[in-house]
């Protein structure tokens, strides 16, 4: 469904205004009232700590989601519903004239932008790192633009060691990255460096999402991505059932998950590129549970269990 053509109409008593700027939001406000009035709700979230299995997530979507004849990759797979630069991105900073650098301007635009994204009027899967949190009077996000959301956690770990090695910073650096209450995303090469996306530290991260409790949000943990990735996939696939129009289709699945093996990306990557990889080697470098048991030194171990041991318990990562 396309949006309704808008007719402005100068008259002495109403000329047109001046500001593109407002006539911009202007527009975006009458089509969102249209699109809210035919109950039209399209963002999922696709949310997560970074290096926590996100992009594997979206991979895995964009592959079950494929019509027939349509080849996957991880450039080409870009499917009009996948924002995969994540939220904010930059397309709709510049759309709404957003300073980069001013955060306090992002979050007065969360709601604009997803009033943007939604004007297709089909379900948008939307990577974020966003903590899901209120800034003064802004929420990250309401019932009028999402529909649910599926948060993937993993073992804080392990986030460290492939995290340090996505930023190019060492692990004590990336520790007190992850115990900050108040940090920004890291920008991946070729990203332009500025305050976009509150993070915050890693519990405080998990919990956010955990407790919105305005709609339905699949705590998925990565972990079992890895030990049974088919059964954990496919209660992913019965959720978007549940909360969409999605279908479940058992040839769909087994394939997308053929497809999207960490073996087959990481292959797809050393021959195609990946325009997501940090200042690593590679974006799928390992995958691995566990990997951080030969990487962390005892003492940086002690301090992070410390720090996290509440949701790490919780999780059963202790």
């Amino acid at each position: 469904m396309s949006g309704p053509e808008i007719l402005i109409i100068a008259t002495p008593e109403a000329p047109i205004p001046v500001d593109k700027a407002q006539i911009v939001i202007t527009i975006l406000y009458i089509e969102f009232n249209i699109r809210i009035s035919l109950k039209y709700i399209m963002i999922i979230w696709l949310a997560s700590y970074p290096k926590s299995g996100n992009t594997w997530l979206r991979m895995f979507l964009k592959s079950y989601f494929l019509k027939p004849g349509e080849k996957f990759g991880l450039e080409n797979s870009r499917l009009d519903n996948f924002k995969s630069q994540g939220f904010p991105d930059q397309e709709m900073l510049d759309h709404l004239k957003v300073d980069y650098n001013k955060f306090e301007e992002i979050v007065k635009n969360w709601e604009a932008m997803q009033d943007y994204i939604n004007l297709n009027n089909i379900t948008n899967y939307i990577k974020t790192h966003n903590a899901m949190v209120t800034v003064g009077s802004y929420k990250f996000t309401t019932l009028r633009n999402t529909k649910g959301g599926i948060y993937i956690v993993r073992d804080p770990r392990d986030v460290l060691v492939s995290l340090s090695h996505h930023m190019g910073i060492d692990y004590e650096q990336t520790f007190e990255h992850l115990s900050s209450s108040y940090n920004f995303e890291y920008p991946s090469s070729g990203e332009k460096r500025y305050k976009k996306t509150l993070m915050g530290a890693w519990s405080d991260h998990y919990k956010s999402w955990k407790n919105f409790k305005s709609c339905k949000t699949l705590i998925v943990k990565y972990e079992d991505m890895v030990l049974d990735d088919y059964n954990t996939f496919k209660k992913i696939i019965n959720y978007l059932t549940e909360i969409d129009n999605a279908e479940y289709n058992e040839e769909k699945l087994i394939n997308a998950l053929k497809q999207t093996q960490f073996e087959e990306l990481q292959k797809m990557e050393k021959k195609e590129g990946f325009s997501e990889k940090g200042k690593g080697e590679l974006f799928f470098r390992k995958g691995k549970i566990g990997g951080w048991k030969k990487d962390l030194s005892v003492n940086l171990i002690k301090k992070l269990e410390k720090v996290f041991s509440k949701e790490m318990i919780e999780l059963g990562y202790l």
